[in-house]
């Protein structure tokens, strides 16, 4: 398939009702409902009446933009209770994804660094919701504080969201990973939950259009934390990500089958995604290689 890219008249009119409404919602959660919620946090250290009013407000975005379908895959998943760790894996792949993520069950919190946590509305709202926030000269004492922080969330049944790209893809593709969400699973004796999101062309990487108003979000299976136990954080991210990259080109190939305008069907996005294809075949390799895998799945020890 090789239709045009380019800008189409109807992203016009998705682009000013969507950002018009989550302009417009925001700022009715900031003025009106922002000192409630302030007042309520002297009672509430965690910040939860923040955390359900935000995904309130996100749900009330989702009913207004009446142009977008949200596909939403949840392999049955259900809200955490108190004591059980969890944490969200998920590519990065719009800004449309600070929405999408309320949309994942739980009370949830997630980690941000601290320039984001400056901007208007959205960032001081973050903040205040008692959302882990990453300094950008943060030292080992700092680091300790931000772990212990984060672990005594997740006992308490506030889910983490975290996106281990630590950027939003160029191209649609997943990319490598950093460690430190593997390392806090590992310390915090947390479950891992994978998700993919195909959301790359909502909002495109340093773009404003909302071109698709199809995300669609799929839920992988959940790791245990006692499946993993044995490996270390490196050999954790390199199975979590060939899982991902294995889920995110499963639903692609789905999605072209199912969507008669599906935009990945576009010869240079056919492309793309045969390179993760490729990048899946070496990783696999790899994995197979060195011997890395989960106890729970095939029943197999870590090979040294």
């Amino acid at each position: 398939m090789k239709n045009s890219d380019n800008i189409k008249p109807v992203y016009f009119l998705y682009t000013f009702v969507g950002w018009f409404l989550f302009i417009l919602v925001n700022l009715i959660q900031f003025i009106f409902f922002m000192p409630l919620a302030l007042l309520v946090s002297i009672f509430d250290r965690d910040k939860k009446f923040f955390t359900y009013m935000t995904k309130f407000f996100s749900n009330v975005f989702h009913f207004l933009f009446i142009f977008q379908k949200i596909q939403l895959y949840k392999n049955g998943l259900k809200t955490p209770k108190k004591g059980e760790r969890r944490i969200y894996v998920v590519n990065h792949a719009s800004q449309y994804d600070v929405i999408l993520m309320y949309l994942l069950p739980g009370p949830i919190k997630f980690i941000f660094k601290e320039k984001w946590a400056r901007l208007p509305l959205v960032g001081w709202m973050a903040a205040l919701a008692g959302n882990v926030i990453l300094k950008e000269d943060s030292k080992a004492a700092d680091s300790l504080a931000f772990f212990r922080k984060a672990i005594d969330m997740m006992e308490k049944g506030y889910p983490f969201v975290i996106y281990p790209e630590g950027t939003r893809s160029r191209d649609g593709k997943i990319g490598q990973f950093f460690h430190g969400t593997f390392k806090l699973a590992l310390d915090g004796k947390a479950d891992i939950v994978p998700v993919v999101f195909d959301s790359w062309n909502n909002i495109r990487p340093g773009a404003l259009w909302i071109r698709d108003t199809r995300p669609t979000i799929k839920f992988l299976e959940p790791i245990k934390y006692e499946d993993f136990q044995h490996l270390n954080y490196v050999k954790l991210s390199h199975i979590v990500r060939l899982k991902m990259i294995e889920g995110l080109i499963e639903l692609r190939n789905d999605r072209r089958q199912k969507e008669k305008n599906y935009y990945r069907k576009l010869e240079q996005f056919e492309n793309i995604d045969k390179d993760m294809e490729k990048d899946l075949i070496e990783l696999k390799e790899y994995v197979d290689k060195k011997g890395i895998a989960l106890k729970g799945v095939n029943d197999i020890s870590l090979k040294e």
